[in-house]
């Protein structure tokens, strides 16, 4: 790979899988509020103020896609590389900020969803860029590079989290020479980020492994192993060599379900471990993506313990 030369700032989603049990009061669902900086500054109150057990970002979360996460950052260790992530709850900070396990999400229509819209989602993520937060330095993409504008930053970034930091990210890209800024994510999430992104398709499956709530980071993950640098040409070149040439034919899709219809199915069976009840979904003949399903299970079990 070649020497780039700045830090290079890897940046990834966070995890909806917390380590720790997350307290009743730190899910976004119970903040009630409607103005928008109202139901904020009662969320930053409530995380400033709890008396739970914090820890490092890095020790908060769990999960595949968590656990890809810690590799990559362990491969490159030693390596002028800082691990930043991308939270709904807390903002941007960095791997050893002090936490608490929380309940927050950009995507929509979970529970402790931040909003349901474009705007929503990023007039959230503009104020937590303009809160304190848990930890000294920068708390946006755009402060992150104007730090050391040598940098490098690869945002690793679901359709969620793309659309809720899309105009920091293009404000940061906007101060920077060349293309050391890049978003490796799913295609057509966010058309204005259009010329920031790495695509990552459902085919790269079949040269990373995983599944596809772990696809992204996984992506990322060999493009930093296998490229040639970490400029955007530089990943969009080993993310095209790394497509295969034949790769399988895809499974025939089943029936795919709402949000609605998947709960009510899950309600029916509470008592079913997810995995069991998704294998059992499909083998009716109806679809439902496994971390969707994952989320939406979870959710329903907690509100009928």
């Amino acid at each position: 790979m070649t020497s780039q030369r700045g830090p290079l700032h890897i940046v990834v989603t966070c995890a909806n899988r917390k380590r720790h049990a997350v307290p009743a009061d730190l899910h976004l669902r119970t903040v009630l509020q409607r103005r928008p900086a109202d139901r904020f500054a009662s969320w930053t109150r409530r995380l400033e103020t709890s008396t739970s057990r914090r820890c490092p970002a890095i020790d908060a979360y769990a999960g595949e896609h968590w656990k890809v996460v810690r590799e990559l950052v362990d491969s490159r260790a030693g390596r002028n590389a800082q691990l930043w992530i991308a939270s709904a709850g807390y903002g941007l900070i960095p791997a050893d900020a002090p936490i608490c396990a929380y309940g927050a999400t950009f995507s929509a229509p979970a529970p402790d969803t931040v909003g349901a819209t474009v705007a929503e989602v990023s007039d959230w993520w503009q104020r937590l860029g303009e809160w304190e937060g848990p930890a000294v330095g920068p708390r946006t993409f755009q402060q992150l590079v104007a730090a050391d504008r040598s940098a490098t930053v690869i945002a690793v970034l679901s359709e969620a989290y793309q659309r809720a930091c899309a105009e920091d990210l293009l404000a940061a890209a906007g101060l920077l020479n060349g293309d050391t800024l890049s978003v490796v994510g799913p295609p057509a999430a966010h058309a204005p980020l259009a010329n920031l992104l790495i695509p990552v398709t459902a085919v790269l499956r079949h040269t990373v492994g995983g599944s596809l709530q772990a696809l992204n980071i996984r992506v990322a993950n060999y493009l930093l192993e296998h490229g040639t640098g970490t400029t955007r040409v530089a990943l969009r070149t080993a993310a095209k060599a790394a497509v295969p040439a034949n790769p399988p034919a895809a499974r025939a899709a089943g029936q795919r379900m709402t949000d609605v219809e998947v709960a009510a199915y899950i309600r029916s069976h509470a008592h079913t471990s997810a995995t069991q009840l998704l294998r059992q979904l499909r083998a009716t003949g109806r679809s439902c993506e496994q971390h969707r399903f994952a989320d939406l299970h979870r959710d329903v079990c907690d509100v009928h313990r």
